[in-house]
């Protein structure tokens, strides 16, 4: 049966262990150095043939709205610089948050009624089916939101049948002194990148209690090998924390894996010019 996806499947849930997700909360005032928000709720549902007691598609979309910054527009401009990069192309077409949203959840709404005569056609011959009930949550929210850094994520979770659901996080981190987003070659010297990963593999393994790589595969991760800083992290006062999906180091099972690593381990590997410096104290 045909599936679908928003974007990349993502979400907020357990994971091995926690890099303080909400370090700064949501806020409709700024100060000089931080974005103000407003929360935006969109809410969809199509029940088959239009009866609330069949199965249904139903599609929640939570948004961190930003509004203002220093100067005049630069709400908007940050959503010009963020609606690609958390909606994609197909749904950013004038990149702003709320229209981008509303088309994302127009598609999914489309897919689901493209397939009901299927989903008809799968109840009759075998009775309800959890295939036929579609369910999409999106949390688009701030994470770090001071110090002229704007972190931003995408938590999405989604079901259309089968043992489980999916759901993973992506981040993206905005240095509004120069509105340029950070990767990791704006932080790290790129000789380096070897002592960085292994920073992390390090880090990972004291957060566990863990004597040693080999004991990683007990707990279902793959080869550590793929324990590697990645362009899927965020800041926060004292650390960058790098955020591994499922599948992406480890099994299903294992979840998601959050490895926070504090500036003192890593600031010897970074650029002088870095802008991440400005947090070091």
């Amino acid at each position: 049966m045909k599936k679908v996806s928003l974007l990349s499947i993502i979400a907020l849930v357990g994971c091995l262990y926690s890099c303080n997700f909400k370090s700064n909360n949501s806020t409709d005032d700024a100060t000089a150095d931080t974005v103000a928000v407003k929360e935006v709720v969109i809410k969809e549902s199509y029940h088959l043939a239009g009866d609330t007691a069949m199965p249904a598609c139903k599609v929640s979309v939570t948004i961190d709205v930003p509004t203002k910054y220093r100067q005049e527009g630069d709400g908007i401009r940050l959503q010009k610089m963020l609606a690609p990069l958390v909606f994609g192309d197909d749904y950013a077409s004038d990149s702003l948050f709320e229209s981008s949203a509303q088309k994302a959840v127009a598609s999914h709404i489309a897919a689901y009624k493209e397939l009901e005569p299927e989903f008809e056609k799968e109840m009759k011959e075998n009775g309800p089916s959890y295939s036929c009930e579609w369910e999409f949550d999106y949390n688009l929210s701030t994470v770090y939101n001071r110090n002229d850094f704007f972190c931003y994520s995408l938590s999405t979770s989604e079901y259309t049948g089968g043992a489980h659901g999916m759901y993973s996080d992506l981040f993206y981190t905005i240095d509004l002194s120069n509105w340029h987003r950070i990767v990791l070659e704006d932080i790290f010297l790129p000789e380096l990148t070897d002592q960085v990963n292994r920073v992390l593999l390090d880090q990972l393994l004291k957060s566990l209690n863990l004597a040693s790589p080999d004991s990683l595969l007990e707990l279902g991760f793959f080869d550590t090998e793929n324990i590697a800083a990645n362009e899927n992290f965020y800041l926060t006062d004292d650390s960058i924390c790098w955020v591994f999906n499922p599948y992406e180091i480890a099994c299903y099972a294992t979840g998601q894996v959050q490895i926070a690593v504090p500036f003192k381990e890593i600031e010897m590997y970074m650029l002088p010019e870095s802008p991440v410096r400005r947090l070091i104290k």
